[in-house]
């Protein structure tokens, strides 16, 4: 319900006006994956370096058949 009244609302509004709104809902909606990476990033960093100095990578390329 709430998409058919934006789709009306956005209808009627001067164009500026709806891709203001469109870039504030993007940057809203962007907002807290920023912050969870800000928060994530040792957790990423310490998993990738665990990855790439294990020497799986060279297990996998091994192990890899094409079908």
């Amino acid at each position: 319900m709430v998409w058919v009244v934006a789709v009306m609302v956005g209808s009627v509004c001067s164009l500026p006006l709806v891709w203001n709104f469109a870039d504030a809902a993007n940057a809203l909606m962007a907002i807290p994956n920023l912050i969870s990476l800000l928060f994530l990033n040792g957790v990423v960093v310490a998993e990738t370096q665990k990855y790439l100095w294990s020497g799986k990578i060279d297990e996998e390329e091994l192990s890899f058949s094409p079908s």
